[in-house]
């Protein structure tokens, strides 16, 4: 089933309408790939201005030159004056506060056109996935998984890099790039929450964190485990915290849940095990490993859920799972890959 471009865009004419809006700019590739199906190259500067009325332009720069064969309203920007040429109409102009350049920002305020952030705005109809999304999520999943099972053994005496790079060939031989930086973190270095995998080797005692994913069709996955031999007694208190703060919180998702009510259960599961919370519970996953989320999350949202307990001098334990929110309690679209 292809999208419905048409009806995504009405859904964010009518949030356009609400602001009272006559145009919207962005060049967050991924709100152009959802609003055009267009999928340029990402190091390019791409630009998309949608009307009130009428289609959606793309602005590119002629490097781009492709555009023009995959999609019927493309304008070439040459100079900083054919991109201001399509602004100029505007009286009020919806703008990605975190895409848009100083130098832009100050060339079109200089135009007379009244300006409105509304980059959160942008990202709204994009927080309940469609059932072509989901198939994609869950293909980006499947992918993960069959990478996750090449990587799980054979670890000791290999470098994190190592594990790494083994990671990136696995992801290109089924045909995908990486979501987002592979973190793999060892022994005492999975303390760091983001570590960057380096020369250290592993051990036979250490644990192993890794968090990895990948973009499948444009969608993106994001999923951790733990990997060990054997962990001595404090290690596996932690690690067993750690399963039950996850599943509590997985328990506990479902639509018209306030997101922030999820949070403090995190907050609440943490300190009654005596421990500290680091970060978020999970957040949003589609087009971007960071995709937006509700306030009240709604039927169809994907979220990662990934609480993790970080102790100095013995690691980092972290679980990361993507469930679906439902009515009834949230499918866990990742429960086919293994937690020891």
């Amino acid at each position: 089933m292809k999208p419905n471009l048409a009806r995504r865009r009405k859904k964010l004419r009518n949030l356009m309408d609400e602001k009272g809006l006559d145009a919207v700019l962005t060049s967050n590739h991924d709100d152009i790939f959802y609003y055009t199906g267009y999928s340029g190259f990402r190091e390019d500067r791409i630009f998309m201005v949608l009307p009130a009325g009428g289609e959606p332009k793309l602005i590119v720069t002629p490097l781009e030159n492709e555009a023009e064969i995959k999609y019927s309203n493309v304008i070439f920007m040459n100079e900083v004056k054919d991109f201001l040429d399509q602004v100029r109409p505007f009286e009020t102009l919806g703008y990605d506060e975190k895409y848009l350049s100083v130098l832009l920002f100050k060339k079109i305020d200089k135009l007379n056109v009244k300006l409105k952030p509304v980059g959160k705005m942008l990202g709204i109809p994009r927080m309940v996935k469609e059932a072509n999304e989901i198939d994609q999520i869950k293909g980006a999943i499947s992918i993960t998984k069959k990478v996750f099972g090449k990587t799980g053994s054979g670890m000791i005496g290999k470098s994190e890099k190592e594990i790494s790079n083994e990671i990136d060939i696995e992801f290109r031989k089924q045909g995908v790039t990486n979501a987002f930086e592979n973190i793999v973190s060892s022994g005492p270095q999975g303390v760091f929450v983001h570590h960057k995998p380096n020369e250290r080797v592993i051990k036979k005692k250490d644990s192993v964190l890794i968090d990895i994913g990948c973009r499948f069709n444009m969608y993106c996955s994001d999923i951790a485990r733990v990997f060990f031999k054997k962990l001595d007694n404090k290690k596996r208190k932690i690690y067993e915290d750690v399963k039950i703060i996850h599943n509590e919180i997985i328990d506990n998702i479902r639509a018209g849940t306030k997101y922030k009510d999820i949070e403090s259960l995190q907050e609440k599961l943490f300190e009654s095990k005596g421990y500290r919370v680091f970060h978020n519970f999970g957040h949003g996953v589609g087009l971007s490993v960071q995709d937006p989320v509700s306030n009240v999350l709604s039927k169809n949202e994907v979220l990662t859920v990934e609480p993790g307990i970080y102790i100095k001098n013995l690691g980092g334990f972290r679980i990361e799972d993507m469930v679906l929110v439902k009515k009834g309690k949230a499918e866990v679209l990742s429960k086919s890959i293994p937690v020891f």
